[in-house]
């Protein structure tokens, strides 16, 4: 079993919640936001050794998110799960410091294995 510690944001109520409960399966500690202002609160709050962040959200997009997650734990991997993509915007996460960037719906697997990976960096 896994100890890592997720947090999942995304506005998609009943994404969040089946992935929630998938990831918990697996052995994940998973805790949810579903907006930007709710996470980072979360994050100036709590630790956690993974963040799987959407981009596309009202309010503060996770763009603006992601910058604020930078600033305030550095050292937290990220990795951006979105079901919009652009060119532009993966290479700017990338570059940003995003361990990884993954569309929408991404094979439960792959995305297991990416924040294992992303975890065991911390």
């Amino acid at each position: 079993m896994s100890d890592i510690k997720v947090l999942l944001v995304d506005d998609e109520v009943g994404f969040t919640a089946g992935m929630k409960k998938v990831l918990s399966n697996r052995g994940f500690c998973v805790k949810e936001a579903r907006d930007g202002l709710t996470a980072l609160s979360m994050i100036a709050a709590d630790t956690f050794d993974v963040v799987v962040l959407d981009i596309k959200m009202p309010g503060m997009d996770g763009n603006q998110v992601f910058k604020e997650i930078s600033r305030l734990s550095p050292n937290v991997p990220v990795i951006v799960l979105t079901g919009h993509y652009a060119l532009v915007e993966e290479e700017d996460a990338l570059e940003k410091g995003a361990y990884a960037y993954l569309l929408k719906p991404c094979p439960i697997m792959e995305l297991v294995a990416v924040i294992e990976a992303a975890g065991s960096k911390k």
